[in-house]
């Protein structure tokens, strides 16, 4: 994969690459890497390119560059802001957002971001040759000669107090059109001065976009100016905005994020609704395409563009969705997502079993993982309890020992993965074949009937005491020697109890209204007092303490089970698991809350690269690894693997050095240069993010290279 910044140092071939040498103190924040879906998962609000750099923004400041859609690298923006939009202006990349924030780069690498000072967003971005426009809540105008200077250029016109909010802005043919809420229109040749235009158009313009065609004026796809609305509608104007026709059509219910068009078609895309126009009365609903082998994916897509490269449409949205068309030999668009279809089930818990991560959620669904990186999926028989005449079975929970692994969910449905070994035959180098055994704890399961026939929802499982045991609604607690034959145990309580937690001499059970059991052998239960009347969702035995979980942000610890105490979270947010890394327990919960502290006490929000709800984390090799919803995985290498990266090749072709180098996944290093071994320049951060752990890096030998170039890989921990 090629970086998309490349140097201008000058580099020759008569290099020498240096082992690693190590330096640069880690920072206190954590790094996140997605490992499902991918490239990421991150909400894509806005994209463009330039014909070869492509630039998504999207949730928490996380913006991602790639060539031709293609090779997504996530880039650090300098803002934790919400961005709203992109564009190029030139070869610069201009960005701006939530609380005014507004960023540039020269490079697509290093980018500079700052706030103008005003709590408003800014959610859209227009660019000319020579001007950028920006507009926002409270119908604020900004504008900008270079993308780094700013102008306040009051409210659009006609809009008293801002009551109707700008939601975008577009830029053709030397007029600027601004639209937004309540079908407000406005226009201007400079960005300054406006004009607004009154138009009949009801409900909010979501989007508006300059199309241009080849077509004559009059041709659809029309050149003009496209704008698009909540409530479905779809309008044109010929004349730069000043007037405004309608699609003579009913297009959709949805709301219309998106507008694009190549010369024959248009495009219109939104919230689980995507329509394909041939006409200005012919719009296709390209969600069913009845007969088709591929529709594209019931989705919400913020963003359409028209790659003319390839001929394809390409659809981005919500969770990292990418999607692209193609035309088939008798002329329909085909749709398929960019990367292969990765599960975007809901993940509800995450353990380790011996060296396995393994994640159950949605649609019985079980993922399975050594590394936390690259996740296979795990087939489940659809008979007994997993199979449901009705609707899809849910796991909601997965717990066990080395001997075995219990999944449970909604209506008593039943797995279990027994830890057996499975025959695989390998060829000697000599051509001779013997037979391994490979253990398949958590890669072989086997579906069961509900146990002791229950159709309560379950939601913790654990072992303890030789014995499995399964918790869950009205109060339903189960025991089993062989996770097969159930007994149904007598509990002090009728709530839900969801979580379960084993230590060396007792087992917790914890759930609705606060409630909280514990017993010595797992047969006797007695209440204990909480203090609490929230929801306590999961419970873990961590570092001699018991902490329980749950509704507005409670944690509650516990050294004997007994007695409990409430620990300020800083949060209202769900808290749902908990996981201990070195050190330091981590608490995962609703909203992308990741809470850190070392005494049980005083908890940080450290904060994750999504705002998606966690629901269970786990951990292994130092490595920080939680799940969610929409199927999210992601990681923090939390304890640095020091590990040296090295060099497995170098080779120089075209005025281009080229490296492989090939290390520890998710490890970060600079490639520093020297031309005598004494004065080293630091070099680009890179790192290797996926499952390989391998990189192709490209830089430019530049012109006057020195004779001789020296490398060194320098790990940052």
């Amino acid at each position: 994969m090629r970086r998309i910044a490349l140097l201008t140092d000058a580099f020759r071939g008569g290099c020498v690459l240096l082992a690693v040498l190590f330096g640069m103190a880690h920072g206190s924040a954590l790094t996140w890497r997605w490992s499902n879906p991918l490239p990421h998962g991150n909400n894509i609000v806005d994209m463009t390119w330039d014909g070869n750099v492509s630039v998504q923004v999207s949730d928490l400041g996380q913006l991602y560059t790639g060539e031709s859609f293609f090779g997504w690298l996530p880039q650090v923006s300098g803002t934790t802001n919400t961005l709203q939009a992109v564009k190029f202006f030139g070869s610069r990349i201009v960005f701006v957002g939530a609380n005014a924030t507004v960023g540039y780069s020269d490079d697509g690498v290093n980018f500079t971001a700052t706030s103008l000072g005003s709590p408003d967003w800014l959610v859209d971005l227009a660019a000319s040759p020579s001007l950028l426009v920006a507009v926002g809540d409270e119908a604020v105008i900004y504008t900008s000669s270079d993308g780094a200077s700013w102008q306040y250029r009051g409210q659009a016109p006609h809009n008293q107090f801002g009551t109707n909010w700008l939601l975008n802005v577009a830029w053709g043919a030397g007029v600027f059109v601004a639209t937004g809420e309540n079908g407000y229109v406005a226009t201007s040749s400079d960005g300054t001065t406006w004009t607004y235009r009154a138009n009949g158009v009801s409900g909010d313009l979501t989007h508006v976009a300059w199309v241009s065609t080849t077509n004559a004026i009059s041709t659809f796809p029309y050149t003009g100016f496209w704008a698009v609305t909540d409530n479905g509608r779809a309008f044109y104007s010929t004349n730069s905005g000043a007037a405004w026709q309608p699609f003579n059509r009913i297009l959709s219910t949805n709301v219309f994020y998106s507008v694009a068009a190549n010369d024959s078609t248009g495009l219109l895309a939104g919230d689980n609704v995507v329509r394909l126009g041939t006409t200005a009365t012919n719009w296709s609903d390209q969600l069913s395409l009845l007969g088709s082998l591929s529709p594209a994916p019931a989705w919400t897509y913020y963003s359409a563009l028209w790659d003319s490269t390839n001929s394809a449409y390409r659809l981005v949205g919500d969770d990292g969705m990418m999607v692209q068309s193609s035309i088939s030999t008798n002329g329909a668009y085909l749709w398929q997502p960019q990367y292969p279809l990765v599960p975007r089930d809901w993940l509800w818990q995450v353990t380790l079993a011996q060296d396995l991560y393994v994640a159950v959620g949605d649609n019985t669904r079980i993922l399975t993982s050594q590394n936390g990186i690259d996740w296979s999926i795990e087939a489940v028989p659809l008979t007994n309890s997993v199979r449901s005449p009705t609707t899809t079975n849910v796991f909601f929970c997965v717990g066990g020992d080395t001997n075995l692994l219990v999944a449970a969910g909604n209506r008593g449905c039943l797995a279990v993965s027994p830890n057996t070994g499975i025959p695989v035959i390998v060829t000697n180098l000599d051509g001779t074949l013997f037979t391994n055994l490979v253990g398949a704890l958590g890669v072989l399961w086997y579906a069961l009937p509900p146990p002791a026939a229950t159709t309560n929802d379950l939601a913790g499982a654990c072992a303890y005491n030789n014995n499995y045991f399964l918790s869950g609604g009205n109060a339903t607690l189960l025991r089993s020697a062989d996770a097969t034959n159930w007994t149904t145990l007598s509990v002090p309580t009728t709530n839900y109890l969801s979580g379960l937690a084993p230590s060396t001499n007792l087992l917790v059970a914890t759930g609705d209204q606060g409630v909280i059991l514990t017993s010595p052998d797992g047969a006797t239960w007695t209440r204990r007092t909480s203090g609490t009347t929230n929801w306590l969702w999961r419970t873990r035995w961590l570092n001699g303490y018991f902490l329980a979980l749950g509704e507005n942000g409670t944690i509650l610890k516990s050294a004997n089970g007994a007695a409990w105490a409430a620990v300020a979270s800083g949060t209202t947010n769900w808290l749902n698991d908990a996981v201990m890394v070195s050190n330091t327990c981590y608490i995962v919960g609703n909203n992308g809350t990741v809470l850190a502290s070392t005494n049980f006490v005083n908890w940080t929000n450290v904060g994750i690269i999504t705002g998606q709800s966690l629901y269970s984390a786990a951990t292994q090799n130092g490595q920080l690894l939680v799940v969610g919803l929409e199927g999210s995985i992601l990681r923090s290498q939390i304890i640095p693997n020091l590990t040296p990266p090295t060099f497995v090749s170098y080779s120089q072709n075209s005025g281009e050095n080229i490296f492989l180098v090939a290390g520890v996944p998710d490890q970060e290093f600079t490639l520093d240069s020297s031309a005598d071994l004494s004065n080293w320049t630091t070099g680009p951060l890179l790192d290797l993010i996926y499952g390989s752990g391998t990189l192709v890096f490209i830089t430019q030998t530049g012109t006057n290279p020195p004779p001789t170039q020296y490398y060194r890989a320098t790990l940052v921990p």
